[in-house]
């Protein structure tokens, strides 16, 4: 296998059942504490959108910001 390939391929296989691709737009993620692009609710609710989908191997992509300071 290519080396570059397998270097930033993600072994993360979509469900057959789930081939409609989404894309998840949000200002802000809560993923994890220490990573500071999330102020609140609405982190909360897209991040748990993200991880739900994750688990489902549902094909689905988050796209947001990623503030150099912090989103606060």
């Amino acid at each position: 296998m290519n080396h570059e390939y397998s270097k930033w391929h993600h072994p993360y296989k979509p469900a057959k059942k789930f081939d409609k691709k989404v894309a998840y737009f949000s200002m802000e993620f809560g993923i994890h504490q220490a990573l500071k692009i999330y102020s609140g609710g609405l982190g909360f609710l897209a991040g748990s959108h993200m991880r739900s989908a994750f688990e489902l191997k549902q094909n689905m992509i988050g796209i947001g910001m990623l503030w150099k300071y912090g989103y606060y």
